[in-house]
C-alpha cells in the first residue's frame, strides 16, 4: 500500500510538471553517483540500459526513460549467483524507480527531485529468522528528496544530497540521509564519490549493521556518446573480518568491487 500512494504521488507531480520541449535542449545527466540518486533526469525520449555486475557473481540490469521533461521512470531486476557455478538466486520481484523534480538549478539554489526506488544493492535476504526481516543487503533507498547543484572548478563538479525514508524498515524505521560528489575531467573521466550516514541501518543483527555508514566510489570512462564504463568500489568503511558477536555469525558487510556498464539514447 506505501509503496502504491508513494507511485500515485511521484505520477502525479509529473503530469502537473511536464510539457513539450526537444531532447537535445537538455543533456544528459546522471542519475546517481554511485548508488544514491541526483536531481539529474534523463530528456523526454531519451533511455538509458545499465548492467551492473557486483560481487557474489551478482548482476542487476536496470532500465530508465524519459517520460516527460521533469520525469523519469525506471524498473530493474537481476539477483545473485547469475555468474558462476552456484544456483542463481532472483530477486524476489522487479524493481520500481521514479523521479520527478520540482524545481530547476539557479545560479543561486540547487536543483531539487522527489523519487521513490525500491531496488536494493547485493543479495536480497529473504530468511527472516536469520536476519530479522526480508531486505537487501544494502536497503534499496525508498521514497526520497534530493538537491543537486553544479559549478565549474577546473572542470566540471557537482555536489548531491538528500533524504531517504527506505520501505524495508522493520527493524529500523529511521530516515537516512546520504551526499555524494561527481567531478569530471573534460568529457571523458569522472571521479564519482557518496556517503550514507547509514541512520536507518544501524539497528538489528550484527551480520548485517555495525553503527557505520556505506562509503562508496567509482571511476567512470565515458567512452563515446553513448557508452560508458564504471568501475566501483563499495562499503570501503567496513573492516576486515570474517564474524561478528558473541555468536561469530558471518559478517555480511565487506568491501567489495563492482562493474557497470551503460548505454544511452533516444527513443
Amino acid at each position: 500500500m506505501r509503496v502504491f500512494v508513494a507511485i500515485v504521488v511521484i505520477l502525479s507531480a509529473a503530469a502537473l510538471w511536464a510539457d513539450e520541449y526537444s531532447p537535445s535542449q537538455v543533456p544528459v545527466q546522471p542519475l546517481e553517483v554511485v548508488d544514491v540518486p541526483t536531481a539529474g533526469l534523463l530528456p523526454r525520449g531519451g533511455f538509458r540500459i545499465e548492467a551492473d555486475i557486483y560481487a557474489e557473481g551478482g548482476v542487476l540490469v536496470s532500465l530508465d526513460v524519459g517520460f516527460a521533461r521533469y520525469f523519469t521512470f525506471g524498473i530493474s531486476y537481476g539477483g545473485a549467483n547469475i555468474i558462476g557455478s552456484d544456483d542463481p538466486e532472483m530477486n524476489p520481484e522487479p524493481a520500481v524507480n521514479l523521479k520527478v523534480r520540482i524545481f530547476e538549478e539557479s545560479i543561486l539554489l540547487p536543483a531539487v527531485a522527489l523519487g521513490f526506488n525500491s531496488q536494493g544493492y547485493g543479495k536480497y535476504l529473504s530468511d527472516k529468522e536469520t536476519y530479522g526481516e526480508e531486505r537487501y543487503l544494502v536497503k534499496s533507498r525508498g521514497i526520497y528528496a534530493v538537491a543537486s547543484k553544479n559549478w565549474d572548478i577546473l572542470g566540471p563538479c557537482s555536489l548531491h544530497g538528500g533524504i531517504s525514508y527506505s520501505l524495508e524498515n522493520k527493524l529500523d524505521k529511521d530516515p537516512t540521509v546520504f551526499v555524494g560528489l561527481i567531478k569530471s575531467f573534460g568529457s571523458v573521466i569522472d571521479l564519482r564519490m557518496e556517503y550514507d550516514f547509514g541512520y536507518n541501518d544501524n539497528e538489528g543483527k550484527c551480520s548485517l549493521v555495525e553503527n557505520r555508514g556505506y562509503m562508496n566510489a567509482s571511476l567512470v570512462w565515458h567512452l563515446n556518446e553513448n557508452f560508458s564504463l564504471a568501475i566501483e568500489a563499495r562499503d570501503i568503511m567496513t573492516k576486515d573480518r570474517d564474524v561478528c558477536g558473541e555468536q561469530k555469525v558471518e559478517d555480511l558487510r565487506k568491501w567489495n568491487r563492482g562493474i557497470s556498464i551503460v548505454y544511452h539514447d533516444f527513443l
